[in-house]
C-alpha cells in the first residue's frame, strides 16, 4: 500500500525491461539469427545450443512473439469450423477432435456457428478466413450461392462433413443421409410396421434433413405402407420431440413406427409416450439418429441409426 503524504508525490515503482531477442543472444553467446532459428527452425541448429537458447531464453522470461512469427511466415497456424451450433453434442464432439488433431500440429481452430440453414452462410465463413484462418472445416452441403462461388476460387483447403455428396464443389467425408434412413425403415417394415409417422428438422437449407425425409417417403410410397405425408417439423430440442409426438398422437392415432431424424428428438419422444402410459416398444416403436451417447442409458434403450 502507498500512503501520499501531503505536499509529496508518491513515488512510481520501476518497472523491469523485457527481455528482447538481443539480450539473450547476449548471454547465451550466439547471434540474434542462432536466437531465431533456435525458436522457429530449430533443426537448423545443434541441439546444445538449442538447449542454451532455450534455457537462457527461460532464465530472462523471454517468449518469442507468435504474432511476429506469423507475420514473418506469412502463415498463421489457424484452421476454422463452421458448424450448426455447439449445443448439439454431435457437432461439440466433432470440434473437440478436430481441434485435438490439428492442435498436435502446431494449429489452432477458431469456430463459427452458423444455425442449421445453410442457405445464408457466407459472412460467418469468410470471417473465418478475414481471421486469419488457413484451412476450413464445413457440415452438410455447401447452398450459399455466395460461398459456392468464393469457394470455387483456389483460395484454401475446404471439406465438408456430415454428408456424401460426390458432386459437392469441395472434398466431403460423411455418410449417405437416404441410405441410413432407408436401413431404418427397413428395419421397422420387417417388425411388421404398416403406420408411419416421422420427427423431422426444417428441410429448408439442410441437405441432410431433406435427404431423410425424401428416404421416408420414398419408403413408405415403394412398400405400400401408410403415412408418406405423416412428417411433424420442428426444431432439434427435447422439448420440440415432445411436442411432436403429442402431434402425431392426436393427428394420426394409428401410428406404430415413429422415425425421428435426430437423437434429441426422439428423446423427447421417448419420454413423453412413457409419461402418456403408451408403451415402447410394444405400442410404437420409436427410433433415433445420430447413435448419441446417452441413447442406451435412456429406459427403454433408445434405437438409434449409427
Amino acid at each position: 500500500m502507498v500512503r501520499l503524504m501531503p505536499g509529496k508525490t508518491a513515488k512510481q515503482p520501476k518497472l523491469k525491461k523485457k527481455a528482447g531477442v538481443f539480450d539473450v543472444a547476449r548471454e547465451a553467446g550466439v547471434s540474434v539469427a542462432t536466437v531465431s532459428r533456435a525458436f522457429n527452425l530449430p533443426d537448423l541448429v545443434s541441439e546444445d545450443v538449442r538447449r542454451r537458447v532455450l534455457a537462457t531464453a527461460q532464465s530472462l522470461g523471454y517468449a518469442a512473439n507468435p504474432a511476429a512469427k506469423a507475420l514473418r511466415s506469412r502463415k498463421t497456424h489457424i484452421v476454422g469450423a463452421a458448424i450448426p451450433t455447439l449445443d448439439y453434442a454431435i457437432f461439440a464432439k466433432m470440434i473437440n477432435h478436430f481441434q485435438d488433431s490439428f492442435a498436435q500440429h502446431g494449429y489452432m481452430t477458431i469456430v463459427a456457428t452458423t444455425g442449421f440453414e445453410h442457405a445464408n452462410v457466407f459472412e460467418k465463413v469468410k470471417t473465418l478466413v478475414d481471421r486469419g484462418a488457413e484451412a476450413l472445416l464445413l457440415v452438410g452441403a455447401i447452398e450459399d450461392p455466395a460461398l459456392v462461388s468464393y469457394l470455387k476460387q483456389p483460395h484454401i483447403p475446404v471439406v465438408t462433413t456430415y454428408s456424401y455428396l460426390p458432386d459437392e464443389i469441395v472434398p466431403c467425408i460423411g455418410f449417405d443421409n437416404y441410405a441410413a434412413t432407408q436401413s431404418a425403415m427397413e428395419y421397422l417394415a420387417d417388425l411388421g410396421h404398416r403406420n408411419f409417422a416421422m420427427i423431422a428438422g426444417s428441410p429448408r437449407g439442410s441437405d441432410r434433413q431433406r435427404a431423410r425425409i425424401a428416404a421416408y417417403k420414398d419408403f413408405v410410397g415403394s412398400r405400400n405402407l401408410h403415412g408418406a405425408a405423416n412428417i411433424i417439423i420442428r426444431n432439434f430440442t427435447i422439448r420440440d420431440g415432445t411436442e411432436a409426438i403429442r402431434a402425431i398422437l392426436d393427428k394420426y392415432p394409428e401410428t406404430t413406427a415413429v422415425v425421428c431424424n435426430t437423437d434429441v428428438m426422439a428423446f423427447g419422444a421417448l419420454s413423453e409416450s412413457r409419461r402418456l402410459g403408451i408403451r415402447v416398444p410394444q405400442d410404437i416403436s420409436i427410433v433415433g439418429f445420430d447413435d448419441a451417447e446417452y441413447a442406451a442409458q435412456l429406459d427403454p434403450p433408445l434405437t438409434t441409426i449409427a
